[in-house]
């Protein structure tokens, strides 16, 4: 893990796509946070798109934003996507295994050309931006398996990093405890002094299925009948 965050402070300053990858639950969202943050576009719009839960007919106009009239029902002066909107900063895309395979093709495009065209329009709009992907999916599988498109799959993990699940770092559980217990303190108004060696040594008997995430959500749970004291 130690490795994983050097990488994004060697990274995070250029402009090169950055994939993460890991089960669900790791924490690749807060990495790409992290990136985000500690670059030189830091101040510029972050733009997080997850691409499993746009509606697949809705995704392109989602995407590239469409002009007016070139849909029923298309806003009146048009509306820009979400590229459109990411210009100057950065473009996460939240389960990228999920896109469709012609969004894919456009996507590729907007990385190679540094432009985009919404639906309807007639001329190419330039964008700048930076692009950081996440997926809990095997997406060389994918490729080999012709659902994800290999060249956009070599575009956008220039730089892979992959999140390492909990089970194969359980020396983290304390640190993760303690950190839980102090949202959970501000968050509550509780008075949770600290969780004992006994509560750990149980957590880390489990298998965490559901990685940081599902840590959290037990923590929690535990924190609301624990209010204060030593959590055991």
């Amino acid at each position: 893990l130690m490795e994983v965050k050097k990488a994004i402070l060697d990274y995070a300053d250029s402009s090169l796509p950055i994939l993460f990858t890991g089960e669900t639950g790791t924490g690749k969202e807060l990495f790409s946070n992290a990136a985000q943050q500690l670059s030189a576009r830091s101040r510029n719009s972050f733009v997080k798109v997850n691409c499993a839960a746009i509606p697949k007919d809705l995704m392109e106009a989602e995407f590239f934003g469409y002009e007016e009239g070139a849909f029923t029902g298309a806003k009146r002066g048009g509306k820009p996507g979400k590229i459109e909107l990411a210009n100057n900063g950065t473009l996460l895309l939240d389960e990228v295994g999920e896109l469709p395979m012609p969004l894919q093709a456009k996507l590729l495009r907007v990385l190679q050309e540094n432009e985009v065209e919404r639906v309807g329009g007639v001329a190419p709009i330039a964008v700048d931006l930076r692009v950081l992907c996440s997926t809990n999916q095997d997406l060389e599988r994918m490729v080999a398996e012709g659902t994800f498109r290999g060249d956009l799959y070599y575009r956008i993990n220039t730089v892979e990093l992959n999140i390492p699940p909990l089970r194969e770092r359980l020396d983290d559980l304390p640190l993760l405890c303690t950190r839980f217990l102090y949202e959970i303190n501000q968050g509550y108004g509780f008075q949770i002094s600290g969780i004992s060696q006994e509560a750990i040594d149980l957590l880390g008997t489990h298998t965490w299925p559901g990685n940081v995430r599902e840590l959290e959500h037990v923590i929690e749970r535990a924190g609301v009948l624990c209010k204060s004291g030593t959590l055991g």
